[in-house]
């Protein structure tokens, strides 16, 4: 599989996208709220969940859809069913490559018990200073590595193992060929992603639940992202407009 492209130049024949692939993140957990590390494992939505999910069928019910992908989990699962409320006669592929990152002996622990430690490791403090974006200056990989290194389960995901799925999905969404695809996932494996479709692309942050980010693949096979993590009103977990907050 080649590698991502860069961004066309604005106006050329390039610009012009034959495949949108709107990346969403699965809607709010029960793990979420309790502030519990989520990968292989699972657990229910929330009543907020639920709710963001019935907006998402909406959000989606008017984009051409031609094609759906979704993590074979149940939060995504279920996410991805409800988005695809207005499109009965697509049948999503669910797929492990889409799969969250693998947290390994880490699963359903305290956020704090991982990340406090590694945080400190790097000379900051959890929950405080917020330094993810120092934490994955040179990309996710070092943060995967430093997990696997620290799950004495010896179970955790490494970078090349997250890496390698994650190929298989991207030429699975490429073979689509042209139009809107649906790609139902998880927060962290966006981060992964996303660079890997298009070069030079930003880690953010963090990607809401039913946050939306719509990657455009030129048929040259240049690639653009608009949207990075950007949030519709309508269902994002943090919408831009606080007025048209779910409750």
């Amino acid at each position: 599989m080649t590698g991502p492209a860069s961004a066309p130049a604005p106006g050329s024949a390039a610009s012009a996208p034959a495949l949108r692939l709107h990346l969403v993140r699965h809607a709010e957990t029960l793990f979420n709220v309790r502030h519990q590390l989520q990968g292989w494992c699972d657990s229910p939505l929330t009543p907020r969940g639920l709710r963001q999910i019935e907006a998402l069928g909406e959000r989606f019910r008017e984009v051409p859809l031609v094609a759906a992908f979704a993590s074979d989990l149940t939060r995504t699962r279920t996410t991805a069913l409800a988005a695809l409320a207005g499109h009965p006669q697509l049948e999503p592929v669910y797929t492990p490559d889409l799969r969250e990152w693998n947290f390994g002996g880490w699963e359903g622990q305290p956020n704090p018990a991982l990340w406090g430690p590694l945080f400190e490791a790097h000379g900051y403090t959890y929950g405080a200073d917020g330094h993810w974006d120092e934490l994955t200056a040179d990309g996710p990989d070092t943060v995967l590595d430093a997990i696997a290194a620290s799950d004495p389960s010896g179970l955790a995901e490494s970078s090349a193992d997250v890496r390698e799925r994650l190929r298989r999905a991207v030429a699975a969404l490429l073979a689509v060929g042209s139009g809107d695809v649906l790609v139902v996932t998880h927060g962290a494996v966006l981060q992964s992603l996303v660079p890997l479709l298009v070069r030079g692309a930003r880690v953010a942050p963090g990607y809401p639940n039913c946050g939306v980010t719509t990657v455009s693949l030129p048929a040259v096979g240049s690639a653009g992202v608009a949207e990075v993590g950007a949030l519709d009103a309508s269902c994002a977990g943090e919408p831009s407009i606080p007025a048209l907050q779910l409750p």
